[in-house]
């Protein structure tokens, strides 16, 4: 009964495209990449790349000596630089730190190669095994925003142009790929000004949720970045993206199936260390409370919780695991991640 019960539940998450396999533990945040303050990661010690959780990053480094190098790939920083412009602030997110309050976060520079062309040559991640990534979020380099806000020079243009009405764009295409073959495509859109109305015209400056899920199973992402403003050497634009929690838990799902509407159930934070919370909208609250695995296994159960309860979760592993509340004609369920 409880295995049938449990497949009806892991049925409304597939259909939302939410991965609790493969990889479904392993969120790269980068927070336990070690960094002194104010620093970045860049490839100087030239391994070629970094781990987080499993996820290899590659990373390309030259140095030519007098302090000049170049890179391409993946980075790692705490810088909290917003304000100043240019090419020597290039590891800085625009948002002065890294997604949902944290320190570290991932810079990726896409490099167009001068020797073909000036053709772009996407940034790629590999897993050892194929996996739903859920997801992960972008926004714009701090070098990135600037110069789109207000031009570089004689390089790079102000997005808009003079007037506002110049219909600019940057755009990060994400293609997922199984077995050499390309499954589909995801575009985030870091600026966009193709719109009739101005006033809806933007440059991203805030953490921005990007699902992945609707590629499916997957063993590698590409990622590559376009730009309204080229020239005879590829791409104006600073081809830089900021990237935090790969694979970690889309903001914008729960997993409901509501009869009773006057109930509204919250749980947080999530994802959660050592406590969980539950709360309900009305102090009269009967509800019931049942924690399942991703096998199905049921590891936690509650009766009769009524306003708000904090639950000691310290005994529960890290991993991905269903929340079901029900009671007084009202179910409801959530996908959670213990840290």
């Amino acid at each position: 009964m409880q295995n049938n019960y449990f497949i009806k539940i892991l049925s409304i998450i597939l259909l939302l495209n939410i991965s609790l396999f493969a990889y479904s533990q392993n969120i790269a945040t980068y927070d336990n990449l070690t960094l002194n303050p104010n620093s970045v990661w860049y490839g100087s010690d030239n391994s070629g790349g970094f781990i987080d959780s499993g996820f290899f990053f590659p990373n390309s480094y030259t140095d030519y000596g007098g302090g000049m190098f170049a890179w391409y790939g993946f980075a790692y920083s705490n810088k909290t630089d917003t304000i100043t412009a240019g090419y020597t602030n290039q590891f800085s997110a625009i948002t002065g730190e890294g997604a949902l309050n944290s320190a570290i976060y991932a810079v990726s520079y896409v490099y167009y190669d001068w020797m073909n062309n000036y053709q772009m040559k996407p940034n790629v991640v590999r897993f050892s095994n194929s996996s739903v990534i859920s997801g992960f979020y972008a926004t714009n380099s701090t070098y990135a925003y600037l110069s789109m806000l207000n031009g570089d020079g004689a390089l790079a243009k102000k997005f808009g142009g003079t007037s506002g009405n110049d219909p600019d764009w940057l755009k990060l295409q994400i293609k997922g790929y199984r077995n050499g073959s390309m499954i589909d495509t995801v575009n985030c859109f870091l600026a966009d000004f193709r719109f009739a109305n101005n006033t809806q015209d933007y440059i991203l400056k805030t953490w921005k949720w990007v699902d992945l899920s609707v590629l499916g199973n997957i063993d590698s992402l590409s990622f590559g970045l376009t730009s309204s403003d080229n020239g005879a050497y590829g791409m104006n634009t600073p081809g830089y993206f900021c990237m935090d929690n790969f694979n970690g838990t889309n903001p914008n799902v729960n997993i409901n199936e509501i009869n009773n509407k006057d109930i509204q159930v919250s749980i947080f934070p999530n994802p959660f260390v050592e406590t969980l919370n539950i709360k309900c909208n009305k102090a009269d609250c009967q509800l019931n409370l049942s924690i399942f695995d991703v096998n199905g296994r049921e590891i936690k159960k509650l009766s009769n919780i009524t306003h708000r309860l904090s639950i000691n979760a310290t005994e529960i592993q890290q991993g991905v695991y269903i929340v079901k509340i029900s009671g007084n004609n009202f179910i409801h369920y959530q996908k959670i991640i213990k840290k």
